[in-house]
């Protein structure tokens, strides 16, 4: 497991080369680390915060409700992720963060991530450049909702699944655990969980995804991607892994 000042530099030198010196002024910042249990609120909607949480351990969802309680899951963190640097220059976030596993979260002061950006312009260009990813993501998953086909969509959210899984080596033999239940994955795509499961099901009658309980392996991603519509290009991922 990845230590809360190493999570933090890694976040941000994924977005541009941080100095000896930028990453000494982030290692002296003092972080709280806390263990949140599947279903656990990380952060509220609209709760005023004064920190910014670093995910060490675990998977967490952003997510939004309707009036009506209906749920939508508006992006996927795992090991390694700043879940809500904005929070530093936002004070009400806008969605809740919430656990589906056992996580382990670092959290720091936002007035140090106010002063980093202010003191170290390389981390200030991180941020900035992190806040485009986000809402480059933000419109691959609207037209992913809006305008694909329930097929194409399952396979386009796979296919990103995977690809931050493979970011972070969590793959045995070149299999995955899918940590997401259907009814998540539903809640993610727009979906019912019914429908989730019929489109599996599909997907593994074309031989483009293999599936034994909660364990997935992808016999030709090429395959999967073409079925999902899918190109890396919008995460901007950095070349190296956890």
């Amino acid at each position: 497991m990845i230590n809360s000042h190493e999570a933090l530099i890694r976040q941000l030198s994924a977005q541009g080369e941080l100095s000896l010196e930028d990453q000494r002024a982030i290692s002296s910042i003092s972080m709280t680390l806390r263990s949140f249990t599947p279903g656990d609120y990380i952060g509220r909607e609209g709760k005023s915060v004064s920190t910014c949480a670093i995910l060490i351990r675990g998977f967490a969802v952003r997510q939004k409700f309707t009036r009506l309680g209906d749920r939508q899951i508006v992006s996927l963190h795992g090991p390694g992720d700043a879940i809500n640097l904005q929070n530093a220059f936002l004070e009400f976030p806008d969605y809740d963060i919430l656990s589906i596993e056992d996580c382990v979260v670092s959290f720091v002061d936002a007035s140090a991530i106010r002063v980093l950006a202010a003191e170290r312009p390389a981390v200030a260009r991180s941020l900035l450049i992190g806040a485009f990813t986000e809402a480059s993501t933000a419109r691959e998953w609207m037209l992913n909702m809006g305008r694909r086909s329930a097929r194409t969509r399952l396979a386009h959210f796979l296919c990103e699944y995977l690809d931050r899984m493979s970011l972070r080596r969590h793959s045995a033999d070149g299999k995955y655990e899918l940590r997401l239940t259907q009814e998540q994955i539903a809640d993610a795509t727009g979906m019912t969980a019914v429908h989730v499961n019929r489109m599996l099901k599909a997907l593994q009658s074309e031989k483009l995804i293999k599936q034994l309980g909660r364990f997935l392996s992808v016999p030709n991603m090429a395959a999967l991607m073409d079925a999902g519509e899918y190109n890396p290009r919008y995460l901007h991922l950095p070349q190296s892994n956890f």
